[in-house]
């Protein structure tokens, strides 16, 4: 599965290389992202889940469309570990035994059914972008937005998470020409459309079903385009 997407996002690039015009860019771009899934509810109680560290490579070409270009791309994302029970806060499930020999526990039970520790989540995506810059001398800012195709790559989870889903992203960078290179600081912000998990799973004692989970990212990268 990842290398049969892996060569659709090239065969994209490759074509998109083919035909770009003279002031057509390559680039390549790398960081770090921070990943949070929506709000956990069961009855009368929800918990919310803490963002979670992970990195990005990403893989752009840009190709100019007079004020606009459209930077269609491919990135490798890990999302890093969302399924973790100690990053939920303000939610309780079915009390633990009472000690005698202490007050009761009401922290957030151990983690039970499918979910394991070790469970990272990695994607490959085809983003989509239609940017807009304002051109200045040496930096010009900039703004962007578009949909995001994101196809499940972890192994450990592969049963449990959607094949293909879908986000948007929006974003704002900075274009910096110096040394006849230009760079790309860059802050995107991508909000999943669908569920990102194919069935129900149990997450320390509740179930968990797809329409109820988004994937949100915020992306901090720096790129350089060529």
């Amino acid at each position: 599965m990842r290398k049969a997407v892996c060569s659709i996002g090239l065969v994209l690039i490759f074509c998109g290389v083919a035909a770009m015009p003279a002031n057509a860019q390559v680039g390549v771009a790398g960081g770090v992202i921070f990943s949070e899934l929506g709000d956990i509810a069961a009855n009368d109680q929800t918990a919310s889940l803490k963002r979670v560290p992970g990195w990005h490579v990403h893989l752009w070409v840009n190709l100019p469309l007079g004020s606009f270009a459209l930077r269609p791309g491919l990135r490798y994302m890990d999302a890093g570990r969302l399924f973790n029970p100690s990053n939920t806060s303000g939610f309780v499930t079915t009390p633990d035994p009472v000690d005698f020999g202490g007050a009761p526990d009401t922290g957030f039970p151990d983690v039970a059914g499918s979910v394991t520790d070790d469970h990272f989540v990695t994607y490959i995506e085809i983003p989509i972008d239609v940017r807009y810059q304002y051109d200045l001398s040496f930096i010009s800012p900039y703004a962007l937005v578009g949909p995001v195709l994101r196809f499940a790559t972890d192994t450990n989870n592969q049963d449990r998470l959607r094949t293909l889903s879908m986000a948007a992203a929006v974003g704002v960078g900075l274009e910096i020409r110096l040394a006849g290179l230009r760079f790309y600081p860059e802050v995107k912000r991508t909000f999943g459309v669908s569920g990102f998990t194919n069935d129900e799973y149990e997450f320390a004692d509740v179930v968990i079903r797809p329409e109820e989970q988004r994937l949100n990212t915020t992306m901090l990268s720096i790129g350089i385009g060529f």
